[in-house]
């Protein structure tokens, strides 16, 4: 049972047992009555932590009809079943952590919510400690933005100070669907979030990361393709090949082998 719920349960028996035996003897049972109150109290302010605690250790699975939307995730697809058990856990946990906000956007779906928590998840499988750290914001606009740090319209950044990411939602949710048609923007900048969290890591990946010719035959996205699709003329190598690692892996194997075996190593799957 939900821990919060089941503490309210308890206490609001309690109370009603003093308020009984208050009635029914005319003697006034104060401490069933106060201290159930304050505990309760003290639930309420606590509910964030007792319930992420609580999920930790009983995460429960995805709904039914959010689930076959990690099918669209080649990762989830190779793991054997505690694997993909661990994935679902992970999504759902990554999902409860993120603050989802819309500019003149009322309501995030569900389905959004899950392809970008899938989308942590995969970057971060290779991790025990999952949570990719402080970036915990997602904020979609309905069209593509400028930024104090990238003034021209662009449909997807990663900014640091607010431990943020941003996207044009439409434009995202597409490169969910159709990762191996459009260069899958979830990966992209959770995948630039854990290269800055482990810098080791990113020392080990620059070394293998393709260049865009590389890039081009692999994958068919060209240079100036991907930089008038997300809308910046700087784009990160790295975490563009961390991409492919995860949407284009067959291609990548034949065509880089040495960078498949690289980041292959390097992101081996971490799960009990």
């Amino acid at each position: 049972m939900n821990p919060v719920r089941a503490a309210y349960l308890s206490f609001s028996c309690l109370i009603a047992l003093g308020l009984i035996l208050t009635w029914t003897t005319g003697e006034t049972h104060s401490a069933l009555i106060i201290f159930p109150m304050i505990a309760a109290a003290g639930v309420y302010t606590l509910a964030p932590q007792i319930m992420w605690w609580h999920w930790k250790r009983s995460p429960p699975d995805l709904p039914t009809e959010l689930a076959p939307l990690l099918d669209r995730f080649d990762l989830y697809n190779r793991l054997d079943l505690a694997g993909k058990r661990e994935f679902r856990r992970r999504t759902f946990l990554l999902r409860e952590a993120t603050h989802f906000h819309g500019q003149a956007i009322e309501e995030i779906p569900p389905d959004i919510k899950i392809m970008a928590a899938a989308s942590a998840a995969t970057v971060g499988f290779h991790r025990s400690e999952f949570l990719l750290g402080d970036f915990e914001t997602i904020v979609l606009y309905r069209h593509y933005f400028p930024t104090p740090d990238h003034e021209v319209l662009h449909c997807s950044e990663l900014h640091e100070p607010d431990g943020a990411i941003i996207w044009t939602l439409n434009v995202f949710l597409r490169s969910c669907i159709e990762p191996r048609k459009y260069l899958h923007l979830g990966l992209y900048e959770y995948g630039r979030a854990m290269l800055l969290l482990e810098p080791e890591l990113r020392a080990t990946l620059d070394k293998r990361a393709l260049e865009y010719a590389q890039i081009e035959k692999l994958s068919g996205f060209g240079e100036t393709a991907l930089k008038e699709y997300i809308g910046l003329e700087e784009l990160d190598l790295t975490a563009i090949s961390l991409v492919l690692y995860f949407t284009h892996a067959e291609e990548m194997k034949a065509l880089q082998p040495e960078t498949y075996t690289t980041f292959a190593e390097a992101l081996k799957p971490a799960y009990v």
